[in-house]
């Protein structure tokens, strides 16, 4: 636990400084929590956050610090794997306003940047002129630029585009006294003449350095791969001066960036992948040299079998680790790059002939189209997080150490060898991935450090790898830099009187030790301080209504999954974090929800009672998004419901919670009399919205003027002589309010061949109230729901369902809350109409000469994927369609209804999704299967209607089950055969 003290001195700063900046100032309790972890071992609590909106506002806050004698420390994503963003300073948190491209210069290739601006959006602003930056780090979407340039980053493509200090020609900087400076090349014969601050530098760096010139050209490793210690060598050897050169791999020890000038590179036209498989655990890296000669090759990179086990148990990575041949104890990923797609084809092809003939014989398989490369590479990028996966045992984690070593390609062999003969004699095992090529690898070390024993155990593999490191003439680290993980071990590496000049270098810039201190140049800490998870640590669980078996025991070993990596923090593909990403807030992301609810089992927060904690949960959409796109499966939506649960026993169940958490039981009894219910509803829209919780803006929508279960009883009953029966799950929403998608569902079920039938007494998935926290609510219809549905079961029944969120809560949440056997059963049988419809190979829909764009649902994406719609869309002769990458709608069940979310719900719809559907033709289909999203997209999109998949599909066979559809499709008069 985390003591947190009011402090004098930073009750001092934090007053000056939110008299002076334009950001934000923070100082409370939770803030300075969320701020004092990366992705790396370490935590240490900061002194306060500032979140500058320009640079301005860093010169402020970095002269007020230091007129209070508080150290600085930038940071952008907070993704560092050595620690490097953590300390007892002030924190500058670049993310949220200075994330902008300022310009991208196509003629020059250069662009200019603002240090808080990912990657990605760098490279999707490049991309119109056939341009990117090259370093391309595995965490390409969540990286900042600041981040990357105060690491040195580099990536998988670093064979032919070198670390990120390769591609930087100038920095806009502030020094720690808070002023400005300019750094880029200038003439080595000029710089005696340079005037101001720049000019002083350069001549103390150049005095210190030039006298030692050939010791350090001499020290420094020869390896492709260095990014420890300052760039010295680098200084020393380039034809102009430039100090950005620097402060690139300085970890924000010498300066704080607020703007870059960088290089942009082409993109290939033409990309070709090989995966070689090997059969041996290291044979993969006596192949690496004989391999670096091929032409075109642009990436070789490394993941083991335990990164391909992991991507097994992940949905979004299952298909693609077939890619590889299922006993491969390590796959090559070889990239060739060309001009023309003949080109790559043939030299793919042709390597993949001789591979065979390498050492370890392995396996090839080429791959060209983009849509393989694309899902081979994204596995490779979740390497960290599929690694973690793999562990036996709850608290045993990879850990990330000694996990960056740089060494000669050519040694890589023998170096892993002894570099697993010193991990087997300390007792334990490891796994790897990284950048075969370079010989840069990511070696993780399966360790616990809740236990004193393995903290030991860290510390002297460390030293010893260290040592190792030195005898094979490599870097301590290849990319991910010193931080508080390698920086003790740097005097193995470079001796006292390299070490000597690091810190007079570091006292020129910075006199008195206030820019990050305690990171490459000492003093420094051991490694094995300052542990986020040490021998000190101790979390308190709550007794649980979920069963968290499989996430490792309880609850807060389930939060622990979370490393930090930051992957919900991307900003412009999938859909985790929808509320990050609009508010681009930490507290907002998985990442903080996670370490909120960890601090509250610690103590730090005050437990399940916690406000920080609601506060930080109160934007989670519960979008599962996060227990698939999280490559560590962190499921926040069930986190989320678990601890609002545990809040309601402490505080009682508030108005909203009861309102939308039965919603069943309301419909239910609305069903009675549906029109009386909607004049009530709209007499009452007032008083029903205040003591709801409803926002005022929003229309509620109306109960079905008659309810689909009558509707269904009603109707003229087909025969059903030998045909097999599936039971269509009639689900709250559907059911009640708009039900056309299950009419249509029926009608779709009974033309593919089937007999359908509703399950014998109306039951609840229980997923409005599981979302609530109302669990003892949820278990209770979840029981009643297994006692109706598992005879079915038993009986061979298929369930089917149309709304996504409810049929998937019968897979997810039913099985570990209720805990009952048959729930297994049940879940197994239990699918989406998309999947069921899929899964017939004969089934083929009508005519439908048309073009849609589909919006997929939440839990659809998390749980089931959009292959299966794919499929089935695909089927459907004349049709015309695109699965968007729409993320989150932004309705989510009740969310977007509830007073204090209204704004955040529109933004999550304004990303992609809304503009996707006014740009769309009049005649265009908007296919939407969830009825949250349906209803969002009225809103917000002009009234505009959108169907569910059964609609569609019944479409197609000239069937409209509900108000006339915006469109003037044409629908086929052929229906023969579609069954």
């Amino acid at each position: 636990m985390l003591v947190i003290q009011p402090d004098a001195k930073g009750a001092r700063l934090e007053r000056a400084l939110k008299e002076r900046i334009r950001g934000e100032v923070r100082f409370d309790a939770k803030s300075r929590l969320l701020y004092s972890t990366d992705a790396s071992l370490y935590q240490i609590l900061p002194v306060g956050v500032v979140v500058p909106r320009d640079a301005q506002d860093v010169q402020n806050a970095v002269r007020l610090a230091a007129e209070n004698r508080v150290p600085v420390l930038p940071r952008g994503g907070g993704t560092a794997l050595a620690g490097q963003t953590v300390g007892p300073a002030l924190v500058l948190d670049f993310g949220k306003f200075m994330n902008r491209v300022i310009e991208i210069d196509p003629d020059r290739r250069r662009a200019r940047v603002q240090p808080g601006v990912r990657l990605d959006r760098l490279n999707r602003a490049a991309a119109p002129h056939g341009l990117t930056f090259g370093p391309d780090p595995a965490t390409i979407r969540q990286c900042c630029l600041g981040g990357m340039i105060g690491n040195n980053s580099c990536g998988a493509r670093s064979l032919i585009y070198g670390k990120t200090g390769d591609h930087v020609h100038s920095l806009d900087c502030v020094l720690h006294d808070g002023g400005a400076a300019h750094f880029g090349p200038v003439g080595r014969d000029s710089v005696e003449g340079m005037a101001g601050v720049e000019g002083e530098l350069a001549r103390k760096v150049l005095g210190l350095l030039e006298p030692e010139r050939e010791r350090i050209l001499s020290r420094y490793p020869k390896v492709p791969r260095r990014v420890s210690g300052y760039n010295f060598d680098a200084m020393l050897e380039a034809p102009e001066l430039n100090l950005a050169h620097l402060v690139v791999g300085s970890e924000g020890t010498l300066a704080t960036v607020v703007e870059a000038e960088l290089g942009l590179v082409p993109v290939p036209p033409h990309r070709a992948l090989v995966l070689l498989s090997f059969r041996e655990r290291f044979t993969s890296f006596d192949a690496t040299p004989h391999i670096l000669d091929e032409p075109g090759l642009s990436a070789l990179e490394i993941v083991d079998s335990r990164v391909m086990q992991g991507a097994r148990e992940l949905l979004d990575f299952r298909s693609t680790a077939l890619m590889a041949s299922p006993d491969a104890l390590g796959v090559l990923f070889c990239e060739f790059s060309g001009e023309t797609a003949d080109e790559v084809a043939e030299l793919a092809h042709d390597f993949a002939r001789r591979a065979p003939g390498l050492p370890g014989r392995p396996t090839p398989g080429v791959y060209l189209s983009a849509r393989e490369q694309t899902a081979a590479w994204a596995l490779r990028q979740a390497a960290t997080g599929l690694l973690y996966r793999t562990t036996a045992h709850r608290d045993i984690k990879p850990q990330e150490f000694v996990e960056d070593t740089g060494i000669a390609p050519e040694k890589l062999g023998a170096y892993t060898r002894r570099f697993e003969e010193i991990v087997a004699r300390n007792g334990t095992t490891l796994g790897f991935f990284g950048h075969a090529g370079q010989g840069c690898l990511h070696i993780r070390v399966d360790l616990n450090l809740k236990r004193g024993e393995d903290v030991g155990r860290m510390q002297s593999i460390a030293h010893e790898v260290a040592e190792l490191v030195v005898e094979f003439g490599g870097s301590l680290s290849g990319e991910h830099g010193d931080g508080l993980a390698r920086s003790e071990f740097l005097p193995i590496m470079f001796g006292p009187e390299i070490m000597e000049l690091h810190r007079q270098v570091k006292r020129a810039w910075d006199p008195e030790d206030r820019m990050n201190p305690g990171k490459i140049v000492p003093p420094v800490q051991r490694m094995s301080e300052n542990l986020r998870f040490g021998e000190d640590y101790r979390a308190h669980p709550p007794q649980t209504w979920f069963d968290y078996s499989e996430d490792g025991g309880d609850y807060a070993v389930a939060v622990e999954k979370c490393n930090g990596m930051g992957v919900c923090r991307k900003l412009d593909a999938g859909t985790m974090c929808p509320s990050f990403m609009v508010t681009l807030e930490e507290q907002h992301s998985t990442r903080g929800r996670a370490n909120a609810l960890r601090e509250a089992m610690t103590g730090s927060l005050p437990g399940m009672r916690s406000k920080e904690v609601l506060e930080s949960l109160d934007l989670c959409l519960q979008c599962k998004a996060c227990k698939t796109e999280c490559p560590v499966g962190v499921d926040m939506a069930r986190y989320k419901a678990e601890f609002l649960a545990q809040h309601h026993r402490e505080h009682g169940v508030d108005r909203k919670a009861q309102f939308f958490g039965r919603i069943h039981d309301v419909a239910r009894a609305a069903s009675i009399a549906p029109g009386f219910a909607n004049f009530g509803n709209k007499m009452l829209s007032g008083m029903i919205k205040r003591m709801g919780g409803i926002d005022p803006r929003r229309d509620m929508p109306t109960f079905a003027p008659e309810p689909f279960r009558r509707w269904f009883k009603r109707r003229p009953q087909p025969a059903s002589a030998d045909r097999p029966t599936v039971i269509l799950f009639d689900d709250t929403f559907n059911g009640f309010f708009g039900t056309e998608p299950l009419k249509a569902t029926v009608t779709v079920l009974e033309r593919a061949g089937f007999n359908v039938q509703l399950p014998k007494t109306q039951v609840c998935c229980g997923r409005a109230a599981v979302s609530k926290g109302l669990l003892d609510h949820a278990r209770d219809l979840q029981t009643t729901l297994l006692n109706t549905l598992a005879p079915e079961v038993e009986n061979g029944a298929w369930i089917v369902g149309v709304e996504p969120s409810c049929i998937l809560t019968l897979r997810d949440e039913l099985p570990d809350l209720v805990r009952d056997p048959r729930t297994r059963s049940l879940a197994a049988a239990s699918v989406t109409l998309e999947e069921f419809l899929a899964s017939l190979p004969d089934w083929k829909p009508g005519r439908l000469d048309a073009r849609a764009v589909v919006h997929g649902h939440c839990h659809q994406k998390a749980l089931v994927g959009m292959e299966p719609t794919r499929q089935v869309l695909s089927r459907v002769e004349g049709l015309e369609f695109e699965i968007l990458d729409s993320g989150c709608c932004g309705m989510a069940g009740s969310f977007g209804y509830e007073e204090g979310h209204y704004d955040v719900s529109k933004a999550c719809g304004e990303r992609v999704l809304f503009p996707a559907v006014r740009g769309a033709g009049p005649d265009d289909l908007v296919v939407a299967p969830g009825f949250s999203c349906r209803h969002q997209i009225a809103d917000f999109c002009d009234g505009r209607r959108s169907v569910s998949t059964p609609e569609l599909l019944a479409m197609a066979w000239g069937v409209r089950m509900g108000p006339e559809i915006r469109t003037a499709v044409t629908i086929s008069a052929d229906r023969s055969n579609h069954g």
